[in-house]
């Protein structure tokens, strides 16, 4: 929220079935300028929905465990597909109708995900079904730049290719319905890491290629407490992640000054700018 208040953050996502629910609510409700996603989560935590219903996406303990690779193979052909979308569109309904509840009188929907999992072919068919039933505005496409400026991880990178490649195959059908997207993206090949100069190298070549539009730039400057790292104790690569050091450094870049000059020389850093204007947004 600080970031929100004291710098360049413009729009959050918010985890429906996290455990800071509640607190995210009342934070976000007495900041009305904030804009505000649905982080759909089939990840990780407990789901909405009864986890007895959630076989193919929970284990033993009520938990999501799947992981990109395995949700995206278990959900290519066959009668678990089947029966796996419809978990989906379950845990999917609960986790939308718990946020419009919340956020409903911000405007259509707009929803990305935890890891990313909304570019699943299955998971993001399945949530343009429900496209027909709540009120679908915006989905996150994120389509960066390639660049070395910065020395992604390989890790990184092979997350850029993956996404890029899903983007692809995302955009014509989220074109076709008039569903908004960020007509670029920054943030996968700094995942972990974000800093001002590769905010500054992905700007300067979206310039140059001549993209116009918004440009997303996504940062995670929320750090878990040391009295919190408990909640991952069966996850402990979670656990390096959220207490990572690197997320107070990301959100002292979100409170530059030179950050905001450096949106400022590429377009309007608001979100309430003309449909017809450039514009970069900062989001968690």
């Amino acid at each position: 929220m600080a970031c929100c208040d004291d710098g360049w953050l413009r729009r959050t996502s918010v985890v429906a079935n996290g455990a800071g629910w509640a607190h995210a609510v009342e934070a976000l409700r007495r900041r009305p300028h904030v804009g505000v996603a649905l982080h759909v989560n089939l990840f990780e935590g407990a789901p909405l929905s009864n986890p007895g219903e959630l076989d193919l996406l929970v284990n033993r303990s009520g938990q999501f465990h799947r992981s990109f690779a395995a949700l995206w193979a278990r959900g290519l052909t066959g009668a678990a597909a089947a029966r796996l979308r419809a978990q989906i569109r379950l845990e999917l309904r609960r986790q939308i109708e718990r946020f419009l509840g919340a956020f409903g009188d911000r405007g259509p929907l707009r929803v990305d995900s935890h890891v990313h999992y909304h570019l699943l072919p299955v998971v993001l068919d399945t949530l343009l079904e429900l496209g027909a039933e709540y009120p679908l505005g915006a989905v996150r496409l994120p389509r960066e730049p390639f660049t070395l400026a910065v020395r992604p991880t390989m890790v990184n990178v092979a997350k850029h290719v993956v996404l890029r490649a899903l983007s692809r195959r995302a955009a014509p059908t989220l074109h076709a319905r008039a569903i908004e997207t960020p007509a670029a993206f920054v943030g996968v090949l700094g995942s972990g890491a974000m800093t001002l100069a590769h905010v500054r190298a992905a700007l300067h070549r979206l310039h140059r290629a001549g993209t116009s539009g918004t440009v997303e730039i996504l940062f995670h400057p929320g750090r878990a407490r040391p009295d919190e790292a408990w909640l991952w104790d069966d996850r402990p690569e979670l656990r390096a992640i959220y207490l990572s050091a690197e997320r107070d450094r990301e959100a002292e870049v979100l409170r530059s000054g030179a950050l905001g000059e450096l949106l400022r020389s590429y377009g309007d850093t608001s979100i309430d700018g003309a449909p017809e204007a450039d514009r970069v947004e900062a989001v968690q």
